[in-house]
């Protein structure tokens, strides 16, 4: 009987160790794994899609990584927000790294920039103003006295259409709204707006406003595009390719180098490790089928080393191994 009793005991130690040891280890495995928030934008933005498509292989692939899609107002939100350490990566312009460093225009008064360290060259983004072929809009100054959707708060299409606006001398002429891109693109479609301005391409609000309504976006003179330059040397001028959007053809644009850019806290193998993934093959063919614009991603060591910031210690490790370290 006593033995029986001491194998009973021996059986309850033996599985509360064993409970106890699993409990540990589960512990240990939840600690282990890093947490990343990383910023977009709102809904109807191009950058919002780009993380939702890249977070979900990231972590669907690289379980010790948990990726939070944080939806913002876009690159000034998201610059910020990593100044402040809210965020620990973000989609941001090349310009408002550089601003950030200088702690210039929608920077003044925030922490400099030194923490904003390069992942990659996620693409190129020109900014655009929309309407309909109907309104009888057809050149940036027709824009005149017209209700014209700017963006989001605290986005960067916001700092892109005010900077564009104000080289060419209109931006005091229209009468801006604050708007979601998603809003936007439905008020212009129900006549509600007059012209929306647009970061980046394809966006999903222009997309579905250029097949259900048709679109039009506004050329800019040599004149326009000589000034914009002039006053802000960060925009370059490229083609928007035909085909991008329904009905709308080539057209030259004000264009931004767009980063993915990381807080100084990642951990470098993190960044390595999210690096190796998304430049496999398969899995950069699937970022590109999931969101257009992820084809364009590069690792642009030298245009953003020119912006006076640096790259992530994880970024530089993936890109000297491979041979892409090109200063």
């Amino acid at each position: 009987m006593k033995m029986k009793r001491l194998l009973v005991w021996s059986l309850v130690v033996g599985l509360v160790l064993c409970f106890g040891q699993s409990t540990s280890q589960t512990t240990a495995f939840a600690q282990d794994k890093i947490n990343i928030a990383w910023g977009g934008s709102s809904p109807g933005g191009v950058m919002y899609y780009m993380v939702g498509v890249a977070g979900t292989i990231i972590s669907r692939e690289l379980p010790q990584y948990n990726i939070t899609q944080v939806s913002t107002g876009g690159s000034t939100e998201n610059t910020k927000r990593l100044l402040k350490g809210e965020l620990d990566m973000g989609i941001s312009y090349g310009a408002h790294v550089y601003l950030a460093r200088k702690q210039e225009g929608p920077f003044k008064g925030f922490p400099k920039g030194d923490m904003l360290m390069g992942v990659t060259k996620a693409y190129a983004g020109p900014t655009y103003f929309i309407t309909r072929p109907t309104t009888g809009i057809k050149k940036i100054t027709d824009l005149k006295g017209k209700t014209v959707a700017m963006g989001p708060p605290g986005s960067g299409t916001v700092f892109n259409c005010s900077n564009m606006l104000r080289a060419v001398g209109m931006l005091d002429k229209i009468k801006p709204r604050m708007m979601t891109f998603a809003d936007a693109g439905r008020a212009m479609a129900n006549n509600q707006i007059d012209a929306f301005c647009q970061s980046s391409a394809p966006a999903a609000a222009v997309k579905e406003l250029a097949e259900t309504k048709g679109a039009y976006i506004l050329p800019f003179s040599d004149d326009e595009f000589g000034k914009i330059m002039k006053d802000y040397p960060f925009y370059t001028r490229v083609t928007m390719q035909k085909g991008t959007y329904k009905g709308v053809p080539d057209i030259d644009l004000p264009t931004l180098t767009v980063y993915w850019v990381a807080h100084e806290r990642v951990p470098k193998q993190a960044v390595y490790d999210i690096l190796k993934l998304v430049f496999e093959p398969k899995f950069r063919k699937e970022l590109g089928d999931g969101y257009k614009t992820w084809k364009q991603m590069a690792p642009g060591v030298q245009s953003y080393l020119e912006l006076g910031a640096q790259m992530h210690p994880g970024a530089e490790a993936y890109y000297m191994e491979k041979g892409l370290w090109n200063k």
